[in-house]
C-alpha cells in the first residue's frame, strides 16, 4: 500500500500544473461478502470493513482499497479472518474509459484455513455522469498468474464490478454502493477446484 501512494505522488509531481486537474477522495465502507470452493461445496459467508483512497491526476489514477471481515462457514466449523488488498493504476484514452493494471493480495488467519491468493490484473473500467449528482461505473479485468498458497494453477480467472454513487455536485461527500465477482478456476494436479468470491460494499466517500 505504502507503495502505491508513492507512485501516485510521483505522478502528480511529475506533471506539471497538474493541481487544477487532481481530485483525492478517502472512502470508508462496510463490506459482505460470499466465499466458494466450488467442487469441495464449501460456502462461508462473512461481514467487516474497509477503507481505500483514489487519487486522479489528469489522465492518470490509483485507487488503493484494503477490507477485512469474519468468515463463518455454512457447513458449521471453525471461522476464520480474511483480508485483502487490491492495488489498481489506470489510464484514461476517453471520457469513459480507461486500461487498468495493478495487483490484489488475499489473507487469511488461521494459515491455511482457506487458500490465500495473489494476482496480477489487466483490465477496462468505464465512468458515466448520469447527473451532476451520480454517477455509474463498470469494470473487468483478466487475473494472470494466480498464485496459491495450497498450489495449484488458474489459468481461467475474472472478475468484474459495478457500482452505483450519488452525493454533493462539487464531489466533496458521496454516498457509494458497490458489487464484485472474482472466480479463478483453480487446477490442483487433475481436480477441479474453483474459487468464487462475491463482494458488497457500501459507504461514503470524502473528496478533497
Amino acid at each position: 500500500m505504502r507503495a502505491g501512494v508513492l507512485v501516485g505522488v510521483a505522478l502528480a509531481a511529475a506533471l506539471p500544473g497538474s493541481a487544477a486537474a487532481q481530485t483525492f477522495e478517502f472512502h470508508l465502507e462496510a463490506v459482505g461478502l460470499t466465499y466458494q470452493e466450488v467442487r469441495e461445496g464449501r460456502d462461508a459467508v462473512g461481514k467487516g470493513g474497509g477503507a481505500g483512497i483514489v487519487l486522479r491526476v489528469k489522465r492518470f489514477g490509483l485507487d488503493v482499497r484494503g477490507y477485512t471481515a469474519e468468515v463463518e462457514p455454512d457447513s458449521g466449523g471453525a471461522g476464520y479472518d480474511f483480508r485483502q488488498i487490491d492495488v489498481r493504476l489506470s489510464y484514461r484514452f476517453s471520457k469513459f474509459l480507461a486500461l487498468e493494471v495493478g495487483g490484489g493480495r488475499r489473507y487469511v488467519t488461521p494459515e491455511f484455513a482457506t487458500q490465500e491468493v495473489g494476482v496480477l490484473r489487466i483490465g477496462v473500467l468505464s465512468e458515466n455522469d448520469l447527473t451532476q449528482l451520480a454517477k455509474v461505473w463498470v469494470r473487468g479485468a483478466y487475473l494472470a498468474n494466480p498464485q496459491f498458497s495450497g498450489g495449484g494453477t488458474g489459468d481461467v480467472a475474472f472478475e468484474f464490478g459495478l457500482g452505483v454513487a450519488l452525493g454533493a455536485a462539487n464531489g466533496r461527500f458521496r454516498v457509494r454502493v458497490e458489487y464484485e465477482f472474482q472466480r479463478i478456476d483453480r487446477e490442483v494436479g487433475a481436480a477441479s477446484v474453483p474459487l468464487q468470491l462475491s463482494l458488497a460494499r457500501a459507504g461514503i466517500a470524502f473528496g478533497f
